[in-house]
């Protein structure tokens, strides 16, 4: 069982800052530096030293590392306001914005860490996550050292999307996306299709993973035969569905999806009735040729309301007891499938 963190001292700190203890204090009651002139070199290595040992042992400390103040961090590791990312984040910063409002929490969006390389890091020196009392965490991928960091330093945090870059008890809240993909293969192999094709985007994440598994389950076990095919072959579809008899491809997701219905129907073939599409994703709002893309419904202002009732608990509950707490959970997204997988057409 893991031991509750030892509370340090402000002199643990000023040794390892290189600076008196009054020094600390100074830094810790002066917390905008606009009453007390010290170097802002000096008040950076005694913050560096706070963040570092987790210090929450005197009242301004506490202030200062977010205990009791009913903040909860929310962290991106992607930019999530961007047009392009916003089908996707929008439903889940409303359920949050909504499930916060209901318990009285304020929310703090992280956006100071810049995005380097197409990622941020949580524990960037302009990252304030000590002012807060918890974390939601969101990103398609995520950096292992922070998650196992977070988890060894006890601090309370929930990601939204199932984890596996390490091994450390990470909670989160997720999507099961494997049991509505084999429920929309199902449905499609009831419908007389035989052999399909899976276009994916070549990406190494969790959900990427559990649709792969899903389709490739499928084809092994004879329900359809897929062939993969990465999105930089969308323009080849046409010949590839010929070459193939393929008559029914499914997108990993719905922009992608779309793509393969306009190199279709450039290609003169007609969408769905000679080829039935789906995306194993979230299709709301989504329309191909005057019909609504076949697909899921993700419940994603419900898996924000979870991921904040799961920080919710780990935050009341002593960190030692927390091995007796279910820290994930799965939801199930709702298959729908009628409008653009129809069933195959009789060879003449």
């Amino acid at each position: 069982m893991p031991s509750k963190p030892r509370r340090v001292t402000q002199r643990e700190i000023a040794e390892i800052a290189g600076v008196s203890q009054t020094t600390v204090s100074v830094v810790l009651n002066d917390r905008d530096g606009k009453n007390v002139r010290i170097p802002a070199e000096t008040r950076a290595r005694v913050k560096q030293a706070i963040e570092e040992l987790t210090y929450v042992a005197d009242p301004a400390a506490r202030r200062l590392a977010g205990m009791d103040n009913q903040i909860i961090g929310l962290f991106t590791y992607e930019p999530a306001l961007s047009p392009e990312s916003m089908d996707f984040y929008g439903p889940l910063l409303n359920g949050l914005e909504r499930a916060a409002e209901q318990v009285g929490w304020d929310l703090l969006f992280f956006t100071s860490s810049p995005v380097e390389n197409g990622t941020r890091s949580l524990f960037h020196r302009k990252t304030r996550l000590r002012l807060t009392d918890g974390c939601v965490l969101l990103g398609q991928q995520m950096v292992a050292s922070e998650l196992e960091r977070l988890v060894a330093e006890q601090f309370p945090f929930v990601c939204i999307g199932r984890r596996d870059e390490t091994a450390a008890a990470v909670p989160y809240v997720a999507i099961d996306y494997i049991t509505p993909a084999n429920e929309l293969m199902d449905q499609a192999a009831a419908g007389g299709h035989q052999q399909a094709l899976y276009v994916h985007r070549g990406t190494d994440t969790p959900t990427a993973r559990d649709r792969r598994i899903a389709v490739e389950a499928a084809s092994a076990e004879g329900r359809l035969s897929f062939l993969l095919v990465g999105e930089e072959r969308i323009p080849e579809l046409p010949r590839l569905a010929q070459a193939t008899g393929a008559t029914v491809i499914l997108g990993e997701d719905a922009f992608l999806t779309e793509d393969v219905v306009h190199s279709l129907t450039a290609g003169g073939i007609s969408v769905p009735d000679e080829i039935s599409v789906a995306a194993l994703a979230e299709v709301r709002g989504h329309r191909v040729e005057g019909r609504a893309l076949a697909g899921f419904h993700v419940p994603r202002e419900r898996l924000a309301a979870e991921a904040l009732d799961l920080l919710q608990l780990l935050i009341s509950t002593e960190p030692s007891e927390w091995h007796t707490l279910e820290i994930r959970r799965l939801l199930l997204a709702e298959v729908r499938s009628s409008e653009t997988i129809v069933p195959r057409k009789a060879q003449a």
